[in-house]
């Protein structure tokens, strides 16, 4: 199949007798976006900002990875290239953001890497700004976390997103870019320590 056949409500189920809502057998739980943007404010009043995104820049990168063995065993896709891309397609039918691939090319022998794309209606940068003025930096540190994750399990070695645009520092809408970590510059050593122990 595409990347772009997938079709998230095929395979949703609801369960009213059980109280239980799956997808392919793993259970989810809804929440609504402003309690979850109440979570992340907690967090950040009290571990502070630094801390804060390296927790949730680590717990976007865990679901992203899992989230790609999930679809990796559930679904047969035409190519690799539809493999890859066809996280974006999640985000977007999760509600998170609506995710717009620009740029993929790699190559797994010379190990390199390189996927941009655009974020539209980032429930994460709202969130953010529902409590912050513009920040300095990017913070959607969950979808950040969350494209490092897939792309890594994907690609078999690490892999970091950063977004060089983003609507929390004010930007008209935030773009990522993912490429290997050798690949970055400073700005990606806050990201890079918060994923220690969990590169493989």
């Amino acid at each position: 199949m595409k990347a772009t056949d997938f079709n998230f409500a095929n395979d949703l189920k609801f369960d009213l007798e059980k109280g239980m809502t799956t997808f392919k057998d793993n259970r989810l739980v809804i929440f609504d976006a402003n309690a979850i943007g109440l979570l992340r404010e907690s967090i950040i009043k009290e571990l502070g900002m630094a801390k804060a995104r390296d927790l949730l820049f680590a717990f976007g990168y865990q679901n992203g990875y899992a989230d790609f063995l999930q679809m990796k065993v559930f679904y047969k896709f035409d190519s690799e290239m539809d493999l890859l891309v066809s996280g974006p397609v999640v985000h977007t039918w999760e509600g998170i953001v609506q995710a717009s691939p620009k740029e993929l090319t790699f190559n797994r022998e010379k190990r390199t890497f390189y996927f941009s794309g655009i974020w539209t209606n980032s429930y994460e940068a709202q969130q953010h700004l529902s409590y912050h003025e513009y920040a300095d930096e990017p913070v959607c540190w969950t979808l950040m976390g969350y494209a490092s994750g897939w792309a890594t399990a994907f690609f078999g070695s690490p892999l970091v997103a950063i977004e060089p645009l983003c609507m929390g520092k004010g930007d008209d809408h935030c773009e990522f870019v993912i490429q290997p970590p050798s690949a970055w510059g400073n700005e990606a050593k806050p990201y890079i320590e918060a994923l220690k122990g969990l590169f493989k």
